[in-house]
């Protein structure tokens, strides 16, 4: 099976697909199979490796439906291959297992030639789920794809591993090439399009969160090595990215390591803005300091504030350390949000309702909250008997039912999780959020709530809409102003507050503008009740001393991006 010299080398096409348009959406694992396989000495010269980059945000593909998608992708893969590819392989990750099998499914009655392999996470999770491809890649795909391959080539044995699906070993690092590097991310859409990309910066996890992939996987961190990290982050920096996400389950894991590489950040990374996934329990000052001096931001797992839900996952917290290191990020100003996940053994409405409210207590810039997802070959999957939990079989696996957290109360708690994604995450609501519900004498999850309810109701101006599109119907900033302005007034006169809706009103209207002019470079011109260096002072963090001491003075305000951030001017 050799390919002559005279004659096209045949090609292995390896898919990525997407489940979003973004500068997150980079197709880092397929691109590192890609990379192995033409780096292989026993494969240059001999096989064309293409490697198709897709999103289901894509208009050719968002239309379609289920068995449709599938042969569209066998389509572009059959497309990349020249017609008949040598193999196909697919990075198979739970939001696109589905289309990927029928995928198969239409190369295997297309193409009969041509192997099909599958590898990633929900393959490592569970091979057995996977008949449709001749071929299950479990683990780390680099050097098992590519002995794979070889095998084909040369007509030999196939490696036991590939056609079992047993877990392969990890390759040594040191060894394989990187995407960045090799130039085979240079076109994909995140970074063409986005500026963004995925930095790996080590694999594996010490950690043994129960409802998580790397809850089997090996507890030893294996870092990439530092000539390579520096190599990558000059090609960032010269080819303009402007975001870029690192991938470490727990970038602070290890503290040394993590200042380290923020001094080299700090010296060489220019402009590029980082987002960390970091343990708050494991910062500390100096730590927070070499935050402070890079432009990033941070995502921290809290997950639940309940100590029953957290002790059956594995992941035990002392909340009164953690409001003290989130304190610390608070002091030196650094961007961070919070991971909530509801649905958790041992949890309940009320407890997730409770974790709502300490979270949103930290002023978290964002909140992402998820229903548990059972994750086949997780630790919280082997025991989900144990523990009472039904989910569904097929992806995204969310759990339906448990003891305490009936299927009606984790709908309710859906709905929350949308609302307050809504108000306070796509609302930028962080600045006034706490300050705005104090005179209400309400705790974050009632206010949120009861938004949730007004949002289906005939009061919402822009009309009822289901609970469930919330999150997922992407509004416009201003669109969600118009939303926070309506309800925060309705709360205020409900409570007999109305005399302080003129502050209110401004102080959401100048905060939104601000917030436009950052993030979009959107100038706003504004009619106010009260100066805004009064609106922008301490004293409007209380609302009833403010509305009782500052004048009100009509002004006409335009705010807009200026050289150095958003300013503003007086009409």
């Amino acid at each position: 099976m050799a390919a002559m010299s005279d004659s096209p080398r045949p090609v292995v096409v390896v898919v990525s697909l997407q489940v979003q348009s973004s500068w997150q959406s980079v197709p880092l694992g397929a691109a590192s199979v890609a990379a192995a396989l033409r780096s292989d000495p026993r494969l240059r010269d001999r096989v064309r490796v293409a490697l198709v980059d897709l999103s289901l945000e894509d208009p050719a593909l968002s239309s379609l439906d289920q068995a449709a998608l599938g042969r569209h992708i066998a389509d572009r893969a059959l497309e990349a291959g020249g017609g008949e590819p040598l193999a196909a392989a697919f990075s198979v990750y739970l939001w696109n297992r589905i289309p990927f099998e029928g995928a198969a499914e239409a190369l295997a009655s297309r193409s009969p030639r041509t192997f099909l392999v599958a590898g990633g996470p929900e393959v490592t999770a569970d091979p057995s789920r996977f008949g449709s491809f001749h071929y299950r890649l479990s683990g780390e795909g680099e050097r098992s794809a590519a002995d794979l391959v070889a095998a084909l080539l040369d007509g030999a044995k196939v490696p036991d591993s590939a056609l079992r699906g047993t877990r392969s070993p990890a390759p040594d690092l040191e060894t394989l090439p990187s995407p960045w590097l090799e130039g085979l991310l240079d076109g994909a859409e995140a970074v063409r399009t986005h500026r963004g990309a995925l930095w790996e910066l080590a694999r594996g996890c010490p950690f043994s969160c129960a409802y998580c992939y790397e809850s089997l996987g090996e507890k030893r961190v294996r870092p990439v090595p530092l000539p390579r990290l520096e190599a990558e982050l000059e090609h960032f920096v010269r080819a303009g990215i402007e975001r870029v996400f690192v991938l470490d389950p727990t970038y602070n894991a290890n503290r040394e390591r993590a200042l380290s590489l923020l001094s080299l950040i700090e010296r060489r990374g220019g402009n590029l803005h980082f987002n960390f996934e970091i343990r708050a329990e494991l910062l500390d000052r100096e730590l927070v300091s070499a935050f402070s001096r890079i432009p990033c931001s941070l995502q921290i797992g809290l997950q639940s504030s309940n100590p029953e839900a957290l002790k059956a996952v594995n992941r035990p917290g002392d909340l009164k350390s953690f409001s003290k290191k989130i304190g610390l990020l608070n002091d030196a100003g650094i961007v961070f949000g919070l991971d909530l996940m509801y649905g958790l053994p041992g949890d309940s409405l009320a407890t997730f309702r409770g974790s709502l409210d300490y979270a949103l207590g930290l002023y978290p810039n964002n909140l992402e909250i998820f229903r548990l997802a059972l994750l086949s070959g997780t630790l919280l999957y082997q025991r989900k008997g144990d523990h009472g939990l039904e989910s569904d079989d097929r992806p995204p696996y969310l759990v339906r039912s448990t003891p305490k957290f009936p299927r009606v109360d984790l709908d309710r708690a859906e709905q929350l999780a949308a609302a307050a994604d809504l108000f306070y995450t796509q609302g930028r609501a962080v600045t006034w959020f706490l300050a705005a519900l104090s005179p209400l004498k309400l705790k974050p999850s009632q206010f949120l709530s009861d938004f949730a309810a007004w949002l289906d109701s005939p009061a919402n101006p822009q009309g009822p809409a289901p609970a469930s599109s919330h999150s997922g119907a992407r509004k416009s900033h201003r669109e969600i102003e118009a939303l926070q302005t309506a309800f925060t007034e309705k709360k205020f006169a409900e409570k007999g507050k109305g005399y302080l809706v003129p502050a209110v009103r401004d102080i959401i209207a100048l905060n939104g503008a601000w917030t436009r002019a950052l993030a979009e470079g959107d100038p706003s011109t504004l009619e106010l009740s009260f100066h805004p260096e009064d609106l922008f002072s301490p004293d409007a963090m209380d609302l009833d001393f403010f509305s009782e001491n500052a004048c009100m003075e009509h002004c006409s305000v335009r705010v807009f991006p200026g050289p150095e951030g958003p300013d503003l001017e007086m009409l």
